[in-house]
């Protein structure tokens, strides 16, 4: 029985070992296998991209860039040298005329040395004469006369502003105000007879600025107002050349029922 036990250990240890270095060589071989079916894939696609002409047309477009990129490059050279020409020619002709000029400048000094110590002088330049008040309230007058109105109104400001201590300056106010009124902004109106009247109590034409001043509190509505300012009107200037006018007005503001 031992013997038995012992033959059948015998056989089947060799055995073991063949089945062992079998499996081994199958997985390597199975690797192989794939490895190659991997390249055979691989050959199968390259030789459908070569026989498609894709290829082709790649390395033909490649070739086609290559060449107008050398065509270019031979452009910009080109280019290069021709920009390098013009500027040398333009230095070239530089220096010809400078030196045409310098030869004639040179030879004029020889002719007439007076000449080229003589320094050119300029003649001064004309006095401008700012123009007086009574020029500029003449023109201001003008465009009040013309009704230019808007133009009086900015003409009088401006002379109001430029001449503060002129003999003038009633008579600009009231130019004012006249163009206020004729602009119908009879609240700035009023505003600028009544400080004519305050500031300059002896003003020839005072009389004709208590009736604009009136005419305009009446355009406002301020009737009392407009009645006080024609009161002394007569009562200060009774001998004025507007007193009829004043009398008329204060007499129809006077038949007027509150």
């Amino acid at each position: 029985m031992k013997k038995l036990i012992l033959l059948a250990c015998l056989f089947v240890a060799p055995v073991h070992a063949a089945l062992f270095e079998d499996t081994e060589a199958r997985k390597k071989l199975q690797e192989m296998q794939l490895k190659e079916t991997e390249l055979e894939a691989r050959i199968v696609s390259l030789e459908a991209v070569i026989k498609s002409g894709s290829l082709t047309d790649m390395l033909n477009q490649i070739e086609l860039v290559k060449q107008d990129v050398s065509k270019l490059r031979g452009d910009i050279e080109t280019l290069r040298h021709l920009n390098a020409t013009v500027e040398q020619r333009q230095k070239d002709l530089y220096q010809d005329l400078d030196g045409r000029l310098r030869k004639i400048e040179e030879k004029s000094a020889i002719n007439n040395p007076a000449a080229s110590n003589k320094v050119a002088e300029t003649p001064p330049a004309p006095e401008i004469k700012a123009p007086s008040d009574q020029e500029v309230f003449d023109q201001a007058n003008q465009l009040l006369d013309s009704m230019k109105n808007k133009e009086a109104f900015q003409a009088f400001t401006d002379f109001i502003k430029q001449f503060p201590n002129s003999a003038l300056l009633p008579d600009a106010k009231y130019g004012l105000a006249n163009a206020q009124f004729n602009l119908k902004n009879y609240k700035a109106s009023v505003g600028t007879y009544q400080k004519l009247l305050d500031q300059h109590p002896d003003f020839v034409k005072n009389p004709e600025a208590l009736l604009g001043l009136a005419n305009a509190q009446i355009q406002l509505a301020l009737i009392p107002e407009a009645k006080k300012s024609l009161k002394d009107l007569i009562k200060k200037y009774p001998k004025s050349d507007v007193i009829q006018n004043a009398q008329k007005r204060l007499k129809v503001l006077e038949s007027i029922k509150p």
